[in-house]
């Protein structure tokens, strides 16, 4: 009863997973507003800003029916202030970043594709340079300032970073923290269009990446593969031929991105990273190739494309097309874009309720030995 009247991490869970982005959380409300108990593929982490967050909605928590708006309040309220506190992390980075570092700058932007170049790029270079990587998938300029305050070695010699945007700007900030002598943009596709609102807007800030680099800074993009922006790089940098053919033989692609495992007996690539339509495709593209050549068929696990902007808002209908066209068998995951994914795909579908679901019933229908699995993202609480 507690829960269900003072559903307070429910809500702040919610704000979290809508990255404290005001106008999106209240857009989920009508939905969730009701609901409760939803934190079923993820927990709420009690950050700091969650923590002043709570610490400031709390007392207005006694007027219990309207616990979900005033969470969205609270975080509306202090959003200058935490901008205001990661502004100033950013430019301390920045001064720290051009005191201490005389090295280069990798810098790595696009729609996808950033992380497992990051990682190529780093194996090809790391024996003929003192390099440090930054790890995971830190690409916001507060995430890259907060690293290199606690992290910069002041004797490497090569810095290799990706760089992400949600809007026109973000990536110009992160430049300004460690403007890059190398500049690489994988691609410019459709993700978080929803965020950027135009294809114009998305592209505008992933060019930011060459725009604000060093004036005399090497513009690397058009490459086929993440493969090639590495071999690039380490042509530019001059690493020996042995030494880059001897890497290649060893890479390994980042988790959850195309790695090729075995999940309850099935052999399975793991493509549950992030999905666009673009990367949904090209993935649908190589699952078909690997199962064929082992003679089997293939399952598609999938949630849908999350993130649509108006311009590229059919395009769960689209990829349920390419899927019912594919011949695969299909096991949708009942997201809030199941609906159009399945008026794409029309009949013939298998429905799961997430990812634990969507196993069970591939356990329960098929067997390893006929059918490899290619597995999408199941999605955030947030899409359910």
């Amino acid at each position: 009863m507690i829960k269900i009247l003072f559903p307070i991490p429910d809500f702040l869970y919610l704000l979290q997973l809508e990255e404290y982005d005001s106008k999106r959380y209240f857009r989920l409300l009508p939905r969730f507003f009701f609901r409760r108990n939803f934190q079923k593929r993820g927990k709420l982490v009690y950050t700091k800003r969650i923590k002043i967050t709570l610490i400031f909605a709390l007392p207005f928590c006694i007027l219990f029916p309207l616990i979900p708006i005033l969470i969205g309040l609270a975080n509306l309220i202090l959003s200058p202030y935490f901008e205001n506190i990661k502004l100033n992390i950013q430019k301390k980075a920045a001064r720290y970043f051009a005191k201490n570092f005389k090295g280069k700058v990798v810098a790595i932007a696009g729609s996808y594709g950033k992380t497992t170049t990051k990682n190529y790029i780093y194996e090809l270079i790391r024996f003929n340079y003192k390099t440090q990587m930054i790890p995971g998938n830190i690409n916001t300029p507060t995430g890259t300032a907060n690293w290199v305050l606690k992290n910069l070695d002041k004797s490497t010699e090569l810095l290799i970073v990706e760089m992400d945007s949600y809007f026109v700007g973000e990536i110009e900030r992160s430049c300004m923290i460690i403007p890059p002598d190398i500049a690489i943009l994988t691609n410019t596709a459709d993700q978080h269009l929803e965020r950027l609102g135009t294809r114009a807007n998305l592209k505008r800030a992933l060019n930011e990446v060459f725009e604000f680099a060093k004036p005399d800074a090497i513009k690397i993009s058009g490459m086929k593969s993440n493969l090639d922006y590495a071999f690039e790089v380490a042509k530019i940098l001059k690493i020996p031929k042995d030494i880059i053919a001897d890497t290649v033989k060893k890479l390994e692609k980042p988790d959850r991105r195309g790695n090729i495992t075995v999940m309850h007996g099935f052999e399975t690539i793991d493509e549950s990273y992030n999905i666009s339509l673009a990367t949904a495709k090209l993935s649908l593209e190589n699952a078909l190739k690997m199962a064929k050549s082992k003679k089997k068929k293939l399952i598609v696990i999938t949630g849908g494309i999350p993130e649509l902007g108006q311009e590229n808002k059919d395009s769960n209908i689209v990829y349920g097309q390419i899927l019912a066209k594919s011949g695969a068998e299909i096991i949708l995951m009942k997201t809030i874009l199941h609906k159009d994914v399945l008026k794409g795909l029309g009949k013939g579908v298998l429905m799961a309720y997430g990812m634990t679901n969507a196993w069970e019933v591939i356990q329960k229908e098929f067997t390893p030995k006929n059918y490899l699995i290619l597995m999408q993202p199941e999605l955030g609480d947030n899409y359910y």
